[in-house]
């Protein structure tokens, strides 16, 4: 499958009742746009980029000055679509249903946090309806090599050991745009106490820390998010 993944980054001032009128046009892509085979999307767990505005600008810890810790906070809201091949995420962006969709996100997201990659995988859509999913789109420092790199994404996939963990995925980037990211990792866990679990462990700690040594970790995006499977 070819999934494009999309996290966006609610304004300050956008409310409850448009996150939620912006899940209602997400889903509707599902059924109006012929070529996407599967979508999913969902609200961040645990608070997204609210914990953010709960602070002054000025008195926020600003990300080129974050390098080791990572941004403060998560996305606010994820979507994924699967198609067939390229030619059919070529119709969906071609698609006036995905232009109106997308017109109404942009009035309530910052549209220049929104974080994308464009994904081959092998399988089924990777969604299991009312399981848990989190996922992070990174970019690659340009010092790291590819051993290291390697290394890095090995030890991110064998957090698949770890009790939580029911599945980790990891896809590198095909799109062109040059705001895309560069790779995303997708870890599906049974349920939001699992997802707590994990992201709270010492192995998804390890993990992170390896893998913040070969990217800009400060731009790492983060969503967990309940899977709705359409």
């Amino acid at each position: 499958m070819l999934r494009h993944s999309a996290f966006f980054m609610f304004r300050d001032d956008t409310t409850l009742e448009q996150a939620v009128e912006m899940m209602k046009g997400l889903a509707y892509m599902r059924f109006a746009c012929p070529s996407v085979r599967a979508l999913d999307f969902g609200l961040d767990e645990f608070g997204g980029s609210g914990l953010l505005r709960e602070e002054k600008p000025w008195k926020r810890q600003p990300r080129w000055r974050s390098r080791r810790l990572g941004p403060p906070v998560s996305y606010d809201i994820a979507l994924h679509l699967d198609f067939d091949d390229q030619a059919g995420m070529d119709d969906y962006n071609d698609d006036d249903v995905h232009h109106n969709v997308a017109v109404y996100n942009a009035s309530i997201c910052r549209g220049e946090e929104t974080a994308r990659v464009d994904w081959w995988y092998d399988g089924p859509p990777l969604i299991t309806k009312n399981s848990y999913k989190h996922s992070a789109m990174f970019i690659w420092a340009d010092e790291s090599d590819e051993a290291s790199r390697a290394a890095a994404l090995d030890a991110v996939k064998a957090l698949e050991g770890t009790p939580e963990v029911q599945q980790v995925t990891i896809g590198k980037n095909i799109g062109t745009l040059t705001t895309d990211f560069d790779g995303i990792i997708d870890i599906r866990c049974a349920d939001k106490d699992a997802a707590t679990r994990l992201i709270a462990g010492e192995e998804y700690a390890q993990a992170m820390k390896q893998l913040g040594e070969v990217t800009q970790y400060e731009w790492m995006a983060r969503v967990t998010h309940l899977m709705h499977g359409l």
